[in-house]
């Protein structure tokens, strides 16, 4: 089992200030405005193509099933209108299993000579308090973001996600296991409207084997992707577009910085800094009082 599981999100602000991000493991995470906004935003734009269904997640397992089911409903829904949003995926790069959601993949046309290629993008929507264009340091960081999505969902069109990585990504103890034994809660099964006659079917480790082992199929199904990603930043309040990047899936780029912010999570080294260039974002930093750097400052009389 990988020791390491990781969000794309959480790696991309690394990017920003890799200090925070200790910070935020050691206290939480800060709620803000500006993000529950931007939470209420995304769901609706999920709201715009599919249904809703609240779950009651009692056991990993519960949640493990809730993310696949997932997957599968919004493959299909690909398939069928060639576009989806909110998309789990899950694959690893080295040591680290890497699990996370894609705002948006969509079908796209892409001229190669005198060829015209149906391929897969995806779209990452950031929303901004502001009206004004991110900073150069922001975009940094929402592309690192936007490649590690690329990266994950390659992985799985190409098939190199396996079965055991969603047991280990969800914690589902495979030690000693009965396939046959229910591992989902009735209160799940319940909430999801799972059939009584079914549970015993669905709601084993066989059953939810089953269903991964569909999921992958599906995955290895869609089309190639797109080297190209788009971000778009809107305003919060307006919900008008303030600024669009476009860019490609940097290979080399995107492996050393993936590697550079493995050596802190694998405790190669402690977490840096953003130093005095860039301590400006310390501003916007909802971890400012606690921060180390911060009372070194303090100390010094800066």
């Amino acid at each position: 089992m990988s020791s390491i599981i990781l969000g794309p999100s959480t790696i991309a602000s690394q990017f920003w200030c890799e200090m925070a991000v200790d910070l935020r493991r050691q206290y939480g995470e800060v709620q803000t405005p500006e993000k529950e906004k931007g939470s209420e935003i995304h769901k609706d734009r999920f709201l715009e193509v599919l249904e809703e269904i609240v779950v009651e997640i009692k056991t990993p397992a519960d949640k493990l099933h809730s993310n696949v089911h997932n997957m599968n409903v919004e493959l299909d829904l690909y398939q069928k209108e060639g576009l989806t949003r909110e998309l789990p995926i899950l694959s690893k790069f080295k040591n680290a299993l890497i699990k996370g959601i894609i705002d948006e993949i969509k079908l796209v046309e892409e001229v190669e000579g005198l060829k015209t290629c149906k391929r897969t993008q995806i779209i990452e929507m950031k929303t901004r308090k502001s009206q004004n264009p991110p900073s150069s340091q922001q975009i940094i960081k929402d592309k690192m973001q936007g490649m590690i999505y690329w990266y994950v969902l390659n992985a799985m069109i190409n098939g190199k996600t396996e079965m055991g990585d969603f047991w280990s990504a969800y914690g589902v103890d495979l030690i000693e296991p009965d396939f046959n034994e229910i591992i989902l809660s009735e209160e799940y099964m319940e909430s999801l409207e799972i059939p009584k006659n079914e549970q015993k079917e669905v709601g084993t480790l066989l059953g939810i084997g089953t269903l991964i082992t569909e999921v992958i199929h599906k995955f290895k199904e869609l089309p190639e992707l797109s080297k190209t990603i788009e971000i778009i930043y809107i305003n919060q309040k307006t919900l008008t577009e303030v600024h669009r990047e476009k860019y490609r899936f940097d290979e080399r780029f995107f492996t050393r910085g993936m590697e550079w912010a493995l050596e802190y999570w694998s405790g190669k080294r402690g977490p840096t800094s953003v130093g005095e260039a860039n301590n400006w974002k310390c501003n916007f930093c909802g971890y400012y009082t606690l921060c180390p750097a911060i009372h070194k400052k303090w100390k010094q009389g800066d």
